[in-house]
């Protein structure tokens, strides 16, 4: 004979190993599980304000010819050239910089004015290589995105740039060549 204790722990055990039965929680789940992806009701979310295209800015290259640059095609620049960019808006985290064809900063010193518009100038510390191909950008300091004090948010700026001259043979190719 079969003790009732040993069958009820027969029956529970069973019970535990099978998945639980579908249970109907009706509208009011349908209501909690719609909400739970968004919002609940009577709370607003802060969206992050649009990134703006920044309008009205003016980009030249100081050297010999002075140049205005093009951010949509390559402007021809002289290899002693500074940059100088005109932002019509106060940007206080704007930076500008110089970069080569790997990505990598070209040393340079700058500076920054800011009032109703910012201004930024750039310096490179060594005449720039003829040949190259360059990038000149402003962007944030912290972010990609610039941030005006009001809250507003724009895109980074970019303007390509070729340096007059011929590029300079690198030092294994001419080493190659008088050898054969």
């Amino acid at each position: 004979m079969r003790s009732p204790l040993l069958l009820a722990l027969a029956a529970l055990s069973l019970a535990a190993c099978r998945p639980p039965a579908p249970v109907d929680a009706g509208p009011a789940a349908a209501g909690n599980s719609a909400a739970a992806g968004s919002v609940a009701a009577g709370n607003a979310v802060a969206l992050p304000p649009p990134v703006l295209e920044l309008k009205g800015t003016s980009a030249f290259a100081i050297g010999q010819p002075p140049s205005t640059l093009s951010l949509a095609t390559e402007t021809t620049v002289a290899p002693g050239s500074t940059f100088r960019v005109e932002l019509p808006v106060a940007l206080a985290d704007a930076r500008l910089s110089l970069l080569d064809g790997s990505d990598a900063m070209v040393p340079s010193t700058g500076e920054r004015e800011i009032g109703q518009a910012t201004l930024l100038t750039l310096k490179p510390a060594a005449g720039l290589p003829p040949g190259a191909r360059l990038r000149l950008r402003v962007d944030g300091a912290a972010t990609l995105e610039l941030h005006g004090a009001d809250g507003r948010r724009f895109a980074p700026l970019e303007w390509p740039l070729l340096v007059t001259g011929e590029p300079e043979p690198a030092r294994g190719a001419a080493r190659r060549k008088l050898r054969r």
